[in-house]
């Protein structure tokens, strides 16, 4: 130190630090211990390594097998569902024979010839797309008979060409004259 900041100071405070040793000795030798001990310390943590992966390697057997059970789980309700049932086919089948056979009744009980008036335009372009989706879905259902909603949704096209069949029977057979669309 400095004397400048030494005069600033106690002079016990500044004897004491002038007598004080400038380098401090260990009365033994530490090292020996010192690396013993560290030696000690990273038997250990290999010990603790060694027994982590075990637990993991089981969590992570368990893991898979959880999914693995899930999977062939998920893959026999699928096999489930995609087995053809015979019954529900002709089911489906004699369903379709009848809406058919509704539709062709309802062709040679017609009253009069709508479809040759401009008015009826619509009603046909209706009827024909409620066909093509019926068939589309007739296809789907052949394919996953146990889907319910495929079934409502194909009952319901059924249902809906009819009743545009019925009201195309209701529509006037000659075309209003000129003066009456005025």
């Amino acid at each position: 130190m400095d004397n400048s900041s030494n005069s600033k100071l106690d002079p016990k405070l500044v004897e004491l630090i002038e007598q004080a040793p400038k380098a401090i000795k260990p009365q033994q030798d530490l090292w020996q211990g010192i690396e013993k001990q560290l030696d000690k310390a990273d038997f250990q943590q290999l010990d603790l390594k060694s027994n982590r992966p075990q637990h993991w390697r089981r969590l992570a057997i368990a893991c898979m097998l959880l999914v693995t059970t899930l999977l062939a789980n998920n893959m026999w309700q699928s096999h489930l569902r995609s087995t053809t049932d015979p019954g529900l086919l002709l089911t489906l089948a004699d369903i379709r024979k009848q809406h058919l056979q509704q539709v062709e009744q309802l062709s040679l009980q017609q009253h009069v010839n709508w479809q040759g008036t401009r008015l009826s335009d619509p009603l046909e372009k209706g009827i024909e797309q409620l066909r093509q989706a019926a068939e589309q879905i007739y296809h789907a259902l052949q394919q996953s008979p146990h889907d319910k909603e495929l079934w409502q949704l194909w009952l319901w096209t059924h249902a809906k060409e009819i009743e545009l069949l019925q009201q195309g029977q209701s529509l006037p057979t000659t075309p209003p004259s000129q003066g009456a669309l005025i």
